[in-house]
């Protein structure tokens, strides 16, 4: 349960946070972007929250890939199979299908940077003390009604 809820919130931070750049960036955004935001931030937390002991330039690549992959698949399904159009790189040089292109993978890749700071921030200062806070009230609850209804 403890899980459940940390990834649930950091899939919305993610989600909300992408939206709004994208929204600032280009004026406008589309839903699937939402979630296509909110599965690459949760994928990058896991990646650089994890006992990995891998350098974090390494971390940043990998999640470079990540995102570049997340864009990938979601384009395929939208712009490709649904015929959405949403966004199309095609006219950008070492682009595949349109769907990414090398010049958003370096993007990401110089945004992992920052995010890996921030993911690892929100773990140990915000996440983990807004779980703690919840677990503690929890117990609290439990004991009452145990004291209560025994």
């Amino acid at each position: 349960m403890d899980t459940f809820i940390r990834r649930t919130m950091i899939f919305f931070i993610g989600a909300f946070g992408y939206y709004s750049i994208e929204v600032l960036y280009r004026g406008y955004s589309h839903w699937t972007m939402f979630l296509a935001g909110g599965l690459a931030f949760l994928c990058l937390y896991i990646l650089f929250n994890t006992s990995f002991s891998l350098p974090y330039w390494a971390c940043c690549c990998i999640g470079a890939l990540i995102i570049t992959a997340i864009e990938f698949s979601v384009g395929i399904v939208v712009n490709r199979w649904l015929g959405w159009h949403i966004w199309d790189y095609s006219k950008l040089p070492c682009n595949i299908l349109g769907q990414v292109c090398l010049l958003f993978s370096i993007i990401w890749l110089i945004l992992c940077i920052p995010i890996g700071f921030l993911t690892r921030l929100l773990h140990e200062k915000v996440v983990n003390k807004i779980m703690f806070s919840m677990l503690n009230s929890l117990k609290r609850k439990e004991v009452l009604n145990k004291k209560i209804h025994p």
